[in-house]
């Protein structure tokens, strides 16, 4: 069975993905979330959503996947355990060698790779999987060809609702260079959602000359299913819990 899955910006969001028939939910917690301005959740509030997701045999992921400096390691191995602890079912990483190092360290933890990881091709399904990942979020520029052939080697988790970012899979410096606000920290400002002119005849107006449109997959998710997509996932933790309601109800 293809898996629906819903994002909760808090646990309001959480709860109503998980009545709604959402299969799982992915959130952020305090720190290391590359959505740090969602409301977001603390090691109890995780343990309480994961209680009650688990009641309804459904599964929370918890996302841990901006870039980590060296000196905050000890934090990020603390944080991970304890989330692992509380009944995450699977933690989320942007680095694939950071993946491999905390799988050492903690064997039974699952692993996912995060969009983040700009994962496309077989050959990055091959090292995820190499060190220790047992699903990869796939950028979402991955032509449907590429899907069914990283399917084949690695369960797949795919967006299928909600914003896109102008940058390979937020691999992006915009808002850091633009406000010192880093999105693979967590912080983006999107800035690239501003209205802009171009210094070229015919562009002098201003115009959201660098943003896209929002994906809304809608009935084509059956070619991702045909595709051996195993998750089929919705952005969106900074949405609001309406926002969400609607998406699984659709979806579903």
């Amino acid at each position: 069975m293809t898996e629906l899955l819903a994002p909760a910006g808090g646990e309001q969001s959480a709860y109503i993905a998980l009545e709604g028939g959402a299969d799982a939910v992915y959130l952020g917690l305090n720190d290391f979330s590359a959505r740090a301005g969602a409301e977001n959740f603390d090691v109890q509030s995780l343990e309480r959503t994961a209680r009650f997701a688990h009641v309804l045999g459904a599964k929370v992921y918890v996302a841990l996947n901006t870039l980590v400096k060296d000196a905050e390691l000890p934090q990020f191995f603390a944080l991970a355990k304890a989330a692992w602890q509380a009944g995450a079912d699977a933690i989320l990483l942007q680095d694939v060698f950071l993946g491999q190092a905390l799988k050492n360290a903690c064997p039974e933890i699952v692993l996912h790779l995060s969009t983040q990881a700009g994962c496309c091709n077989v050959y990055g399904a091959e090292l995820a999987k190499v060190c220790g990942f047992s699903r990869a979020v796939l950028a979402r520029e991955t032509p449907i060809e590429e899907v069914a052939k990283i399917s084949a080697v690695i369960e797949t988790e795919v967006f299928v609702q909600g914003a896109l970012c102008t940058c390979f899979s937020g691999q992006c410096y915009f808002s850091s260079f633009a406000g010192n606000m880093s999105g693979n920290r967590g912080r983006c400002k999107q800035p690239c959602r501003k209205k802009y002119t171009i210094s070229r005849s015919g562009f002098e107006e201003p115009s959201y000359a660098l943003s896209l449109s929002d994906l809304s997959v809608g009935d084509r998710i059956k070619e991702l299913i045909a595709a051996g997509v195993s998750s089929l996932k919705i952005e969106g933790r900074m949405r609001r819990p309406e926002y969400v309601a609607a998406a699984v109800k659709y979806y579903r």
